[in-house]
């Protein structure tokens, strides 16, 4: 099922590659271009439809004289005057609201030629010898036309090389991540396809790239927990290795903005050098943005074909999109700013037209989304962000469409818009494949939720993976969360979900009155998304969790001790779960039992021991095997409440109690080490790096603060040992 699913989106993929290779923008591009060069020429040097509102395309495409002279112009810059004639009627049908006759414009280029402005003969492929040097016509300027034809020639050249230049430059910052990519995919498929070979590489090198470069934050110890300044500042820092790509892609930005925008002396389109630069640095960002615009896109997507060509996770993407999607807006505001400055007097009658004012339109959405994409926001009503930034960036496409769409750069939405409905329909296919069954929801220990899916025969759930869940309920549908998978049995996966706000709060406040906190409803399933991590390639496994993060490393544990076992393979697993309070193992009780009679080396911390907060669920369960019931239920918060047929009434030593249920979960779980206390990162991280026989791989999963401590320590400890140190993060942010 995955295999098919992967030629069928590769299939999809290469064919929109082919698609845009094959029909390239580039006679479109220049068609355009030349248009713009010579409507520059006709109103500020030949003369004809010389006026204040130089950008209004109805004199050139109407007066008589002003077609000879533009066609004539129009003439030296293309090849094949058929096709420039075509597409030189249908510009001035939208912008010049005029037909024009084609037989008129053969007219004029013939009038045209004999008045010896161009030797149009070579250029065009017609026969035409008499071009002359002195004959001028009572409707034409008088100019000295040697002079005048190769600084008019010398000038469309240079206009029209900035124009080619700009659609290469924005081919190279494509280039940028083409090369980026290939990097990525070389390193982590042959980090997969050749485990062996990568655990050995332990060298100075190998140890330098990955504690300076690969693994570490890229400031301090912050990578997973956001930075905030002024209460309302927030943001994420990427770590090292993607702020080096990211500095190399502003880098290339810049340079592509500053290099090749220099001024033709005797320029007869534009005529000073701070107005030349201003229209190249205006063309260069908007083609160049417009250009950008698929990545973006594509780099959002959940079903992204990049994840697996790179085999880096959706997190990687996510913020590579949201740095390209800012440096696309810097763009946009250049090239806005920009022609505003340099259309100068014709900026009012240039806004009336439809191009302009979808152009701005686009301009005002994306600097919306930019607004409102801020991390403030969006981890407060993280779903308005979401449905809003869907909303506002298909109009934003539709925008920018309207824009470029007779500036030939439209393949580039065209690619756009296909990546984005293709993702889309890979989802909804997703979520057919998996059908809309009843799952059973139950509120546990007052904290999480336990969400129990029947799943399709043909349906595998990847160890350490995620779906997205839609709840069918008339007010939750439209929303989606995405929830690690557990363990998959009976056909049935089990997902745990804290308690917070959005969905989760609803789910809770609509169960803490259902008798046994339990109840139905109909949801979709959209994945599974992710994979397992490569740790697994590693003589000894390390999988430290926190809170919630526990079902993603549980499962990866317990798939891979499977393994081991049918492989009789003498890797080492240990799992290490850090809670608040005795009352979370109970959400996981059955989980942790599997876990004891597993080979798996299992410690779990309670930073909380003594907290009995909810802890009647989990005393129900352990202590009928353990204590006698009365001495072990009397432990209840209030004086009486009921949990199935046991009486819960308070007791005076409160404390006394909470050591008898640890006792008796103890008991229940031996040999699982359990541990009262917050766990010293540093001396778990060394300890288990001395006691290692060979490679170590630490995963981790859990809370932002602990991730960035497990990640700090082992890269501290990589050189320091002989044993080849690696570290995996399976955390995923979604805000």
């Amino acid at each position: 099922m995955f295999a098919f699913r992967f030629i069928c989106l590769l299939f999809l993929y290469l064919l929109l590659i082919v698609a845009e290779t094959k029909v390239l923008p580039k006679d479109s591009i220049l068609l355009a271009k030349a248009i713009f060069a010579c409507k520059l020429n006709v109103h500020k040097d030949v003369g004809y439809c010389r006026s204040d509102t130089s950008e209004d395309y109805g004199c050139i495409c109407s007066n008589k004289d002003a077609i000879d002279s533009f066609v004539g112009c129009f003439a030296y810059t293309q090849e094949n005057s058929t096709q420039a004639i075509d597409f030189f009627v249908d510009f001035c049908k939208e912008y010049g609201n005029t037909t024009v006759d084609v037989d008129d414009i053969y007219t004029a280029y013939k009038n045209y030629t004999v008045q010896g402005y161009f030797n149009s003969s070579e250029l065009m492929g017609i026969n035409n010898t008499n071009r002359s040097t002195t004959t001028t016509s009572d409707n034409y300027e008088k100019v000295d036309t040697g002079n005048y034809t190769l600084s008019l020639e010398s000038s469309i050249d240079q206009f029209l090389v900035n124009w080619d230049n700009t659609f290469y430059y924005g081919a190279g910052i494509l280039g940028y991540w083409a090369l980026v990519l290939l990097i990525g995919a070389i390193s982590n498929w042959s980090r997969y396809m050749f485990p062996g070979l990568m655990t050995d590489l332990n060298g100075p090198f190998s140890n330098w790239l990955r504690k300076h470069v690969l693994l570490p934050a890229t400031i301090r110890r912050k990578k997973c927990q956001n930075y905030k300044y002024f209460r309302i500042v927030e943001f994420y820092m990427p770590s090292r290795f993607e702020s080096f790509v990211l500095l190399g892609f502003t880098a290339v930005c810049v340079v592509t903005l500053s290099i090749n925008t220099y001024f033709a002396q005797g320029d007869e389109v534009i005529f000073s050098n701070y107005y030349a630069r201003l229209r190249y640095v205006a063309n260069r960002t908007g083609t160049c943005s417009t250009m950008m615009m698929p990545l973006v896109i594509l780099f959002a997507g959940r079903n992204n074909i990049l994840q697996f060509v790179t085999r880096w996770n959706y997190s990687v993407f996510v913020t590579f999109h949201r740095h390209i999607a800012r440096m696309m807006f810097a763009f946009i505001i250049i090239h806005a700013v920009c022609f505003t400055i340099a259309l100068g007097p014709a900026y009012a009658s240039m806004m009336s037209m439809p191009f302009m004012i979808w152009g701005t339109a686009a301009t005002v959405l994306a600097a919306i989304m930019l607004f409102q994409g801020m991390l403030y926001l969006r981890r407060r009503w993280y779903e308005v962000f979401v449905l809003c930034h869907v909303i506002m960036a298909v109009f934003y496409v539709v925008g920018t469409w309207r824009h470029v769409v007779d500036l030939g750069y439209m393949w580039y939405v065209y690619a756009s818009v296909a990546v984005w409905v293709l993702d889309r329909l890979i989802r909804l296919i997703r979520l057919l494949a998996f059908g809309f069954p009843e799952a059973t929801i139950t509120l546990m220990s007052g904290e999480t939720l336990k969400i129990t899916i029947p799943r399709p025969e043909d349906w595998n759930p990847i160890p350490g993976a995620h779906v997205f869940i839609h709840f069918l309920t008339p007010s939750t549908f439209y929303q989606n969360h995405p929830f690690t998978i557990g363990l998959d049995e009976d056909r049935k996966i089990n997902l745990y979900c804290k308690v917070k706000n959005g969905i989760t709060l609803t789910l809770y406040k609509k169960l803490v009155d259902v008798p046994n906190r339990t109840t139905k409803i109909r949801v979709g399933v959209e994945g599974p998304y992710g994979e397992t991590s490569d740790a697994r390639k590693s003589d000894t496994i390390v999988y430290i969790a926190g809170g919630n993060g526990i079902p993603g490393m549980y499962s990866e544990a317990m798939h891979l001790a499977a393994r081991c076992s049918t492989t009789k393979s003498a890797k080492k697993l240990k799992l290490y779960w850090v809670v608040r309070e005795v009352r979370s193992l109970n959400w996981f009780f059955d989980e942790l039992d599997k876990l004891r009679r597993s080979p798996i080396e299992t410690t779990i911390y309670i930073t909380r021991p003594n907290n009995a907060t909810a802890i009647e669920e989990l005393a129900a369960r352990v202590c009928s095997s353990y204590l006698e019931l009365k001495s072990c239920y009397s432990i209840g918060e209030g004086d009486s409440k009921t949990i199935g047929s046991y009486n819960l009434k308070h007791h005076e030593s409160k404390m006394n109690h909470m050591d008898q249920i640890q006792e008796a979960v103890a008991y229940e779980l031996d040999p699982i080490r359990l541990i009262g206390g917050r766990p010293n990162i540093h001396e778990i991280i060394n300890y288990e790096i001395t006691e290692a026989l060979g490679s170590i791989a630490f995963v981790t999963c859990g809370h932002p603060a602990m991730v960035d401590d497990v990640r700090a320590e082992v890269v501290d400890a990589i050189g320091k040992h002989e044993n080849r140190i690696d570290f995996y993060e399976q955390l995923l942010g979604w805000s």
